[in-house]
């Protein structure tokens, strides 16, 4: 996959304005003006109820209004430069300075998912925060961007770009994530380089305890990152480090099923 599917180059801009509403308000008028959109005040209107829901100020200078809609068939996303840090009431307390606007439909869930994941990779890391920062200009920083995406979409070996793989696992019990860690264990141990006919048994025996919709996401993520779990800790994913919204939390917390991050798709081991 490539970052222009997701993220055209001319939809990578520098933005005016400097309060949160008014910064949506021109992201979401030039989608109409490159004619992605047939009528900004509509959406607008969406993408501000959404807020209302969640704030989308995900910490360390970056924000991702975004709204789920079948009223368009593709995903439509774009990336604003604030000219000055603007005040977003985000969970870190900080400004944001980065601003990624995204439309899409329920169908495509999935990959802006894994767009989300890309930029939480590279936001949530000082030295690409600071290239990100020193380049300032759409011209410089899309080649940035095209190149960490290429990083992260080249890990990935398998993307479903119809199904939401982390809607599927709704339902499955929290009890698969111990028997998933243990496999993990398991590979750990084959990978670096047990090829005994006992360990090859035991991974196959506990693979049949383990619901396939689970089993088939931990074989996706293992290809995608090498460690698919992280530690939850004080409302913070341990691996991509993003801060998980309040309404996320809630429905983690109050559900018996796997939980995982929202931005990276690991698995969510919660302390």
């Amino acid at each position: 996959m490539d970052l222009s599917e997701l993220l055209p180059k001319e939809h990578v801009i520098t933005v005016k304005s400097n309060e949160k509403q008014l910064v949506i308000k021109e992201l979401i008028q030039k989608l109409q003006d490159l004619g992605k959109l047939d009528n900004a005040d509509r959406y607008y209107t969406q993408v501000m109820h959404r807020e209302t829901l969640e704030n989308t100020g995900v910490g360390n200078g970056f924000a991702i209004p975004h709204v789920r809609t079948d009223s368009v068939k593709k995903l439509l996303t774009i990336f604003g430069i604030c000219n000055e840090p603007v005040e977003y009431e985000s969970f870190d307390n900080q400004p944001v300075k980065y601003v990624m606007l995204s439309i899409f439909p329920t169908s495509l869930s999935t990959k802006y998912l894994y767009l989300v994941g890309m930029m939480a990779r590279i936001f949530s890391n000082t030295d690409k925060r600071e290239k990100i920062d020193a380049a300032r200009t759409p011209s410089k920083i899309y080649p940035i961007l095209t190149k960490e995406a290429k990083l992260y979409f080249d890990s990935i070996t398998e993307i479903d770009k119809e199904e939401n793989h982390i809607e599927s696992l709704a339902g499955v019990p929290s009890s698969d994530l111990d028997l998933l860690i243990r496999l993990d264990q398991l590979y750990r141990l084959l990978d670096s380089g047990d090829k005994s006919e006992a360990l090859t048994k035991k991974i196959n025996e506990l693979r049949r305890f383990i619901d396939n919709r689970s089993l088939s996401y931990y074989e996706r993520m293992r290809q995608k990152c090498q460690n698919p779990f992280s530690i939850l800790e004080k409302n913070t994913c341990g691996g991509c480090h993003m801060v998980i919204p309040p309404a996320e939390m809630a429905k983690i917390k109050g559900k018996k099923s796997l939980a995982v991050c929202t931005y990276c798709g690991r698995f969510l081991i919660i302390v």
